[in-house]
């Protein structure tokens, strides 16, 4: 095994430790948006700067942007990359409102993306006072689930969960030309996808997704419609390969890239 597969297995075993425990969460969290060598947070994001390098001009669209950590993160990659970060949770926006106020190229909107417009209730953990807003999600029943997946019976049980209405938007009623776009949205990634049919055929950005496993065979067959291939990244050997969901880096990302584009990014053999 590589120095660097070992660095990236131990990072991921410790942020793995760390998920587990709110207060060593929340503690890490900012630290690591204060401590710009342990940025970008996901490992995984590391193959942002293979894109960056495809595309060196663009816009970067962040769908959801949490707190603005991976709007943080994608600039160690590109100073000169415009920002959208789409954020539903209004609890989240001073930390997007103080990117914006030192990044004149960065911008954010509190909505959420979908297939259509129409508003919707958001339910987010909260452990004695501690946002768990990686938990949020449109499902009461999967955000309690996640919350004891991830961090066992006793914070669940612990935790309140907060409900809140968000708007949501289409990305192709925003007329935006991204290069470069993440999708981020607790099992919501197919009514994006939907909602960005224009943006995409357009655009052919690079797009990093998290997939929901139930919604799999869909997305893969949107972008195999569209002329795409999903890809993983491995970490360890900063390499693209088949997608395997993860299986072998241990990162929940995938990677759609347009077949065009395939030969500008580092494969496997």
């Amino acid at each position: 095994m590589s120095l660097r597969a070992i660095k990236s297995a131990v990072e991921t075993g410790l942020a793995r430790f760390v998920e587990q425990n709110p207060y060593l969460w929340k503690v890490s969290w900012e630290i690591v948006k204060r401590v710009p060598v342990l940025l970008p947070h996901d490992k995984s994001y590391n193959a942002f700067r293979h894109f960056v390098k495809a595309v060196p001009q663009g816009l970067f669209l962040d769908v959801g942007a949490n707190d603005g950590i991976t709007a943080l993160g994608f600039r160690k990659f590109s100073t000169t990359y415009r920002i959208l970060s789409l954020e539903p949770n209004p609890l989240l926006e001073p930390g997007l409102r103080k990117i914006k106020s030192h990044d004149p190229l960065f911008d954010y909107r509190l909505v959420g993306a979908g297939d259509k417009p129409a508003s919707m209730v958001l339910y987010m953990p909260v452990y004695r006072g501690i946002a768990l807003h990686t938990y949020t999600s449109g499902s009461l029943d999967k955000s309690k689930a996640t919350l004891r997946h991830i961090c066992g019976n006793y914070v669940a049980e612990a935790s309140e969960v907060k409900e809140f209405s968000v708007n949501i938007v289409t990305v192709d009623s925003l007329a935006i030309d991204p290069s470069i776009a993440k999708i981020d949205v607790e099992g919501f990634d197919y009514e994006v996808l939907l909602g960005a049919v224009q943006t995409i055929e357009r655009n052919r950005p690079f797009i990093a997704i998290e997939l929901a496993w139930a919604r799999r065979a869909v997305v893969e067959a949107f972008f195999e419609e569209r002329g795409y291939v999903l890809l993983s990244y491995d970490v360890g050997r900063d390499r693209f390969g088949r997608d395997n969901a993860g299986g072998q880096s241990g990162e929940r990302n995938s990677f759609a890239v347009p077949k065009e584009r395939l030969a500008s990014l580092p494969l496997s053999d």
